[in-house]
Parts: structure tokens; C-alpha cells; sequence
């Protein structure tokens, strides 16, 4: 009775959370956790995922600024208005900033226990999408010109980076008791690529210099595989482009198909004490259907314009504008190739660590890490889960992420005979102040679990996560 009177106040704290991994890691007894790692074995006997609502997931992330550092109170005779404060959203970036968005729904999932074995199929559709940019991006609110100084300002934008997946995956999935402690489990899937957005390199700088002339320097290459319409130039070159009118069928192309693979492994080191290791999402996507690459080299020079003629009134060349926008375009011509292509899936990888101090009381850290246009994005959530028997389950966390740490969470689950619900959230205040959140994330489903009659004895089975 304390443990169920217990998790129901945590039901008072966390009945607006949603989903994302972390919480989810911790929040026991909840079928989809296999996801976070193949050899998880929350579920005793066999369970069944609503279609497509098994499992829903949104999860956004900025490193950079959040809304109210960028739109803040005015000061001064301003101080009753709000105003776009560049400088101060400035302050609060680093020197590359990351713009991350996932969204996954699960459209069929079961598994289902035979032995020493536990097997999984699921099939779901994915969008992952990640934007790395400089600091550097904000610093053109000064301009081209320091005037306090009297110098030339130089820009440089050569860490910009673009990737952009939509996918649907048939995932079977098998884990095995190697031993009393060693658990091994991994996925196949089967991918179908819907459409992807890449940049292979993409590098800008712009030069000013003494005179007032400035020179830009640009090289930079895409590929994707949206149906384009083009037109080309007399020489051969991109002219124009838009989207055609084929896009639709995207959705239920086939051509575009891959394999990623999941591998999980957890130790039972004392009857506690509980360690995971995980990689999932490795992989490869194959783009063969309506594929692009773009790309583009050039340095332009800009010596001003003459405008005399516009300040005096005289006849003269009304069209400069237009010749200059001709030049710039000139000088940064398209030029494609329709090549088949490989993406990766945007894999990651975890370690765990889950320490189960009363059968109502688990304390747990879980460090998960992304690569990013060849650079290491971590994250690391430590947790105390409260349970109930079979009836509820919750968990609150305590998640630091780049340049965003302070972020609060929780994670709810609960069974009423085999129907379940659940919800968790690795970001409580995104909810409650989204405006100052630079993390939000939603994941909840529903399930029909299986777990078989209650036994005294001890069961690994069900205390794997």
C-alpha cells in the first residue's frame, strides 16, 4: 500500500508527460524500451502494440538560443515593448549550434518470449532531420563594416551542415540469456527510404576589404532525391528548379532501400546493480529514385555600383541591380548530376547503468551520445523510478544536454489487467514554459501486455530494465 500510495502522488507530478528516450529507459515494464537497447526484456510473456499508436514520438532540440533570448523586454522607453535582441541570443550560443528534430510513429509492433529467447517485429516510419550551424551566422547583424574601428568585418561559414531523413523500417528483433547474467540482443531492419535532404560540404567566406570592395568565396554541394523539375542555361547549367509534381509518390516508393542494424547487451552484475551498452541505428539508406546532387564553386568580386546618375537625376544605366543580381548568379552557377547515392541513418549510442535498491525503488544514469557532421553530441540523464507492483510505474529525471542543462522529466506507465497506457517526457518545462525551452520532446503509446501469473520467485525477465 506505500508503494502504490507513493506512485500515485507521482501521478500528480507527471500526468502531462510525454515521451522521449531517457525517461522511457527507466520507466519499467514498458514494451517499446527494446528500442533503447536490443537485449532489454520488459515484458514476461508477450505483448501487442495498438496500430499506430503503439508508440508516438516528437522530440526537438536547439543548443542555441530559445525564443525568449532572442524576443526579450525593452528597456528604456522601450521597456513596455518586446524587441528581436540579436546581441543577447548571441551570448547565449556556441560556436556550433545544433538544430535536431525526430518524429517516429510505430504502425505495427508485437514480441512475444519463447524460453531463453524473447523476439520482436516491428514495423514504424521515421523522420530525423539535424542543422548544424556556426555562431558565426549572427555576427552579419553587424554588417561588413566596424565603424567604431574604421576596419573591414570578414565572415566565415564553413561548418554549416544539413541532413534530413524520412524513412519507413521492418525491424525483427531476438534476444537470448546468455547466461544467469549476460544478456545479447540485436535488430535487423529493413529500410525504405522516402526522402532525404544532405549537404556534402558547404563553405562561404566573405572578405571585405580596405577599399569598401568585398570579395565572396563559395564552394558547396547537396544531394537529394525530391523529384525536381529543372531547366537549364544555353552552357549546361541550372537555370531553374521546383518541385515536381511527382513528389507524392515518394511516400510509396520502393526504390530507395537499405539495412540498419540494432545491438544491445546487458550484465547483471550483482542482483541490483544492472548495465546496458547499446548501438542503434547503424546503417545505410541506398538513394537510386529522382536523385540530385547540387553543387556549385565560384569567387565573386564586388566593386560597388555606380548610383550617380539615380542622386543627380540624370539618364543613365537604370538596370545595375539587375546586371549585379546577373553577375552573382553568373559567377555561383548549378551544375547537377542525377548519380545514385548513400546516407547513414543518424545511428547513436548508449551506456546504462540501473540499480533496483527496493522492488518500489530503482535508481538509474544513462549517457547517450549522437555524431553529428563528424562531431560527438552528448547527453546524460540520471533517474529514480518509483513503482507498484504491475499496476504503475513512473520515473523523474534529471537530463543535462548541450548548452541546455536544466531539464526536468518524468515518465509515467500503467496497466489495468492487459491494456496499458504510457507517457514520458525528458523535458517537464517545455511544457510548462515552452518559450525558454531549447528541449522538448513527447513520446506515448498504447499496449496490450502479457506478463503471465504473478510468481514470488525472482524472474530476470522481468527486472531486466
Amino acid at each position: 500500500m506505500k508503494q502504490l500510495y507513493i506512485a500515485l502522488i507521482a501521478i500528480v507530478v507527471s500526468v502531462s508527460a510525454m515521451a522521449q528516450d531517457n525517461s522511457l529507459m527507466f520507466t519499467k515494464g514498458i514494451p517499446q524500451s527494446t528500442q533503447l537497447n536490443a537485449a532489454f526484456r520488459p515484458v514476461k510473456k508477450w505483448y501487442l502494440a495498438m496500430p499506430a499508436l503503439g508508440s508516438i514520438q516528437l522530440n526537438g532540440s536547439h543548443t542555441g538560443f530559445s525564443w525568449d533570448d532572442i524576443i526579450r523586454k525593452g528597456t528604456g522607453i522601450q521597456r513596455d515593448s518586446l524587441i528581436v535582441d540579436l546581441d543577447y541570443a548571441a551570448g547565449q550560443m556556441q560556436d556550433n549550434n545544433l538544430f535536431a528534430t525526430e518524429a517516429s510513429i510505430q504502425v505495427l509492433g508485437f514480441g512475444f518470449a519463447v524460453k531463453e529467447w524473447f523476439f520482436t517485429f516491428d514495423i514504424n516510419h521515421k523522420l530525423k532531420a539535424k542543422v548544424n550551424y556556426p555562431l558565426s551566422l549572427m555576427d552579419l547583424r553587424y554588417g561588413n563594416w566596424n565603424y567604431d574601428e574604421s576596419k573591414p568585418i570578414n565572415h566565415s561559414f564553413s561548418d554549416l551542415y544539413v541532413n534530413g531523413l524520412d524513412y519507413h523500417e521492418v525491424a525483427i528483433g531476438a534476444s537470448k540469456f546468455i547466461n544467469d547474467r549476460l544478456t545479447l540482443g540485436m535488430r535487423v531492419k529493413y529500410v525504405m527510404g522516402v526522402a532525404n535532404v544532405q549537404s556534402e560540404h558547404f563553405n562561404m567566406d566573405i572578405e571585405t576589404f580596405e577599399d569598401g570592395s568585398m570579395r565572396i568565396m563559395s564552394d558547396a554541394s547537396f544531394r537529394t532525391n525530391i523529384p525536381l523539375d529543372l531547366k537549364y542555361d544555353e552552357d549546361g547549367y541550372v537555370d531553374d528548379l521546383d518541385v515536381s509534381d511527382d513528389a507524392e509518390n515518394m511516400l510509396t516508393s520502393t526504390k530507395n532501400t537499405g539495412w540498419g542494424f540494432d545491438f544491445g547487451a546487458t550484465y547483471q552484475v550483482t542482483d541490483k546493480l544492472l548495465l546496458g551498452a547499446a548501438v542503434n541505428d547503424l546503417g545505410f539508406i541506398k538513394w537510386k529514385d529522382g536523385t540530385f546532387r547540387l553543387y556549385t564553386k565560384g569567387t565573386f568580386d564586388y566593386d560597388g555600383v555606380d548610383v550617380s546618375d539615380e542622386i543627380t537625376g540624370d539618364e543613365g544605366d537604370e538596370d545595375y541591380l539587375e546586371d549585379l543580381a546577373d553577375d552573382f548568379e553568373e559567377t555561383f552557377r548549378l551544375s547537377d548530376d542525377q548519380s545514385s547515392y548513400n546516407t547513414g541513418l543518424m545511428g547513436n549510442f548508449n551506456v546504462s547503468a540501473d540499480y533496483q535498491l527496493k522492488k518500489w525503488l530503482n535508481f538509474g544514469v544513462v549517457s547517450k551520445n549522437y555524431i553529428v557532421d563528424d562531431k560527438l553530441v552528448p547527453q546524460l540523464t540520471v533517474a529514480t523510478g518509483l513503482q507498484a507492483g504491475r499496476f504503475l510505474s513512473t520515473a523523474f529525471t534529471y537530463s543535462y544536454m548541450k548548452n541546455a542543462p536544466a531539464n526536468f522529466g518524468a515518465g509515467m506507465r500503467m496497466n489495468l489487467g492487459a491494456f496499458q497506457i504510457y507517457g514520458v517526457t525528458d523535458n517537464l518545462g517545455s511544457f510548462l514554459n515552452p518559450s525558454s525551452a531549447k528541449y522538448v520532446n513527447a513520446r506515448f503509446g498504447i499496449n496490450f501486455v502479457f506478463n503471465g501469473k504473478r510468481e514470488r520467485s525472482k524472474d530476470k525477465s522481468e527486472e531486466a530494465i
